[in-house]
Parts: structure tokens; sequence; C-alpha cells
């Protein structure tokens, strides 16, 4: 939340939400200011952050919700590779 706060304060949000692709690039533009922040990309977060609660999940005995968490993380790695395709391209 912070690091999307961040980029409509710097202005960032407002530059990359025009155009076609405006949820792509304000992707973008998230994944960048969190790989700065972090280090690590917003999408790894979200992947690792996905698989812990699922594991959680499942052991709390809540089994339905832990398989519809289970299957986030590779969305979450199909929009990473889509972000990054296109930033190699434009």
């Amino acid at each position: 939340m912070a690091t999307a706060q961040r980029a409509m304060e710097t202005g960032a949000w407002a530059e990359t939400a025009s155009g076609p692709d405006a949820a792509e690039s304000i992707l973008k533009t998230v994944d960048e200011t969190t790989k700065g922040t972090t280090g690590v990309s917003l999408f790894h977060i979200l992947t690792f952050g996905s698989i812990g609660a699922s594991v959680a999940l499942y052991l709390a005995g809540r089994k339905s919700a832990a398989v519809f968490v289970g299957l986030w993380p590779p969305t979450f790695q199909a929009l990473k590779s889509v972000v990054d395709k296109n930033a190699r391209r434009g």
C-alpha cells in the first residue's frame, strides 16, 4: 500500500496511467518502486506470501481456502512475466 501511495505522490502513477496498457504500466511502476525499496520484486513477495498464507490456512484446517490461495502464485508469476516481457520490448 505504501508503495502505491509513494508512486501516486511522486507523480509516477499519473504518468503511467495513460494509454491502452494503463494497468500494466501501473504494475511496472509499483514493481520497480518495490524493487528499489526492498531489493525484491513485488511479484516475488506476493508469490511467497500467498504460499505462506496457503500453508497457514491448511494448518488451521481451512483446506478449501488453502487450495484457493495456493492457486495464486502462478498468476503472480504470469503477471511478472508479462510486465518484464513488455518492459524489454518497449
